[in-house]
């Protein structure tokens, strides 16, 4: 084992009583009341940082979904651009938001479970949106089929256009322990079990806490189910995607901490690494071959057009 992979294992992710201090900080000493009648079934965490211009949308498409047993509750970085106005003008009474600076994405989301309420819980933030009927068929999968998770398909934006579809990838379990399959984390609707189960996100991890958390699930026995009906909307903006080096070495370093061969993950993220970085430059001289290379190499990506003729999501909340 080397010094790397020794270091990974002895480091263990938080759990919910960790943050126990932000839970007694909405319900109390007395902690939530999971008999409650009034609790709502549904929790959706948005994470944000100075993003007011996209947050709006993001509330409008949580206040849009028609399913009725919905808290939301928004974890705020400490923002200096009208986020907190935002969220006392446009927040319901039911809702709860905090802001204060946090140790980053993956403690903000940590804090956000340690708030829900529901017995269900799904990460929608700040770059993202639902579609209206996004919640309800997530729940109704979620409780036909028993899983720990549901997941979908994921519409990227770019300038405000649809730009792909990445479709769910729903044989993940044969791919996640070498790379961070399709399961499009902001369409998830996991149970609030699962958290409990295995702990919270890792704080040492930056750009891939999901893709951690997600192959922890995994090789516990948990078990997610892709729901082809299933499509949220975000912005290709988010921290992974421009950050793309070091989420590719955060992978490897995930996968080798669950037991991947070092020499194997390296080799790995050195070819995911250079094809990232020879699809961008393609991207930016031959704009128009893009989709078309891609597609032909990476089975979830359906270029736009295609995208919106598969998958009719909601266009953007104004």
């Amino acid at each position: 084992m080397t010094d790397r992979t020794a270091q990974s294992r002895s480091v263990a992710a938080p759990t919910l009583d960790d943050y126990l201090w932000v839970h007694r900080r909405r319900f109390g000493d007395g902690g939530l009341v999971l008999a409650d009648p009034r609790r709502p079934k549904v929790t959706l965490v948005t994470v944000t940082f100075n993003a007011r211009p996209t947050l709006e949308r993001t509330i409008a498409s949580v206040q849009g979904q028609s399913f009725p047993s919905i808290e939301h509750v928004v974890v705020d970085g400490g923002s200096t651009d009208g986020t907190i106005e935002l969220l006392r003008d446009r927040l319901r009474p039911s809702d709860y938001w905090v802001s204060e600076v946090d140790r980053g994405i993956s403690d903000a989301f940590n804090k956000g479970v340690a708030l829900a309420a529901g017995d269900y819980i799904q990460f929608v933030n700040a770059d993202d949106w639902l579609s209206p009927e996004q919640v309800s068929v997530a729940v109704r999968g979620l409780e036909e089929t028993g899983a720990d998770f549901v997941f979908g398909d994921l519409i990227f934006y770019q300038d405000g256009r649809p730009s792909f579809l990445y479709l769910g990838e729903a044989s993940y379990g044969a791919v996640i322990r070498r790379r961070m399959p399709a399961l499009n984390h902001p369409t998830v609707l996991v149970r609030r079990t699962a958290f409990e189960r295995i702990g919270l996100f890792d704080l040492r991890y930056r750009c891939a806490m999901d893709y951690d958390w997600f192959l922890r699930l995994h090789l516990a026995g948990g078990r997610g189910v892709h729901l082809p009906g299933l499509v949220g909307h975000m912005t290709h903006d988010g921290v992974s995607n421009i950050q793309y080096v070091r989420t590719i070495c955060e992978v490897e370093a995930i996968a080798v901490a669950h037991g991947r061969t070092p020499g194997l993950a390296r080799t790995e993220a050195i070819f995911r690494i250079a094809k990232t970085a020879v699809s961008q430059r393609v991207k930016q001289v031959a704009a128009p071959l893009y989709p078309l290379i891609r597609s032909k190499i990476n089975r979830s990506y359906v270029p736009a057009p295609a995208a919106l003729g598969r998958r009719r999501g909601a266009p953007p909340f104004s």
